[in-house]
């Protein structure tokens, strides 16, 4: 199991906080505030991407070996509903796959028990030394 750290300066100023990241999975909490909305009143796309960026790449790092760096090749995104400002969400990804170069991932956002959004993801495996 890869301990749960420090989420990266950017998942910090963006107030993410990883609750877990082991073998099984990835979940990640945000507090959306109002300046995550967009000029709808609504949260951001940008704002859940980056909430499932962060929990797919602690996936992969709960997953693979310590040391590993795993950058996206690729994140698709899906929103389903409207998230707001005020209430908490929270992210859960899995590694669907770890292979020795490319690794693919599977995350969803919920918040008051409803999906937001959900994301698939493959990912650059690179291991220090290799």
């Amino acid at each position: 199991m890869t301990p749960v750290g420090d989420p990266g300066p950017f998942s910090a100023h963006l107030g993410f906080r990883v609750v877990r990241a082991d073998a099984q999975g990835a979940v990640v909490e945000a507090d959306p505030q109002p300046e995550h909305l967009n000029g709808g009143g609504i949260l951001h796309g940008g704002y859940l991407s980056a909430l499932l960026d962060s929990a797919t790449g602690w996936a992969v790092h709960g997953a693979g070996p310590a040391g590993m760096v795993a950058p996206h090749v690729t994140l698709t995104t899906q929103f389903l509903k409207a998230g707001v400002a005020g209430r908490p969400l929270v992210a859960t990804a899995t590694c669907t796959s770890l292979g020795r170069r490319i690794c693919t991932t599977e995350a969803e956002v919920s918040q008051g028990g409803k999906v937001v959004a959900r994301a698939t993801g493959t990912h650059a495996v690179i291991v220090s030394g290799g």
